[in-house]
């Protein structure tokens, strides 16, 4: 049998795969890297070649699935012009494709240290953040507190999507949902 190496970027997303899978079905704090090591067929000692910690395992699955979500939100906006209903239908797709990553966005995750906790912060800050400046765009009338509040209630829905498996079927549903906080 011929082995053939693998790009790092794409063991990288291989790791980033299986850590995202344990972490939805175990939680945080139960998920190792021996564990995440064997699901993505890599070493331990492997894994640390590209992240030193869980921490940085859940922050690069949150900068990816946000990095996502707002590439899809530029490019729909860039079609139809800012909008609220532009940004929830994103959310939503955000929502079912990378809700439970971005649920842990919005958990409390005991098992990391107050630096931990800071840079976990500092992500979700940062999206909020974004989000709330697009947010602007489409609702002259709120000012950016307000917005950052309408965005922090739609990524708590989203994340609750991911953790609670929503069906898909009502998928209308919860973009009017989102919508109606985002419009709030």
């Amino acid at each position: 049998m011929v082995r053939t190496r693998m790009a790092p970027e794409d063991r990288r997303l291989l790791i980033l795969r299986a850590a995202a899978d344990m972490f939805q079905k175990h939680g945080f704090g139960a998920a190792s890297i021996d564990a995440i090591a064997v699901a993505s067929g890599i070493t331990g000692p492997g894994i640390y070649r590209y992240f030193r910690s869980k921490t940085d395992l859940i922050i690069a699955l949150i900068d990816m699935a946000a990095s996502q979500a707002e590439d899809a939100l530029a490019d729909r906006l860039l079609e139809n012009g800012v909008s609220v209903s532009a940004m929830a239908d994103v959310l939503v797709d955000a929502a079912l494709r990378e809700g439970a990553v971005i649920g842990l966005l919005q958990a409390s995750v005991a098992e990391m240290d107050d630096s931990d906790r800071k840079r976990l912060e500092a992500v979700r800050n940062g999206l909020v953040s974004r989000l709330g400046q697009t947010l602007t765009s489409a609702r002259a009338d709120l000012d950016s507190k307000d917005a950052a509040l309408n965005v922090q209630a739609a990524l708590a829905i989203v994340g609750q999507v991911g953790r609670k498996a929503f069906p898909v079927a009502d998928r209308a549903r919860l973009v009017a949902l989102i919508e109606a906080v985002l419009s709030a």
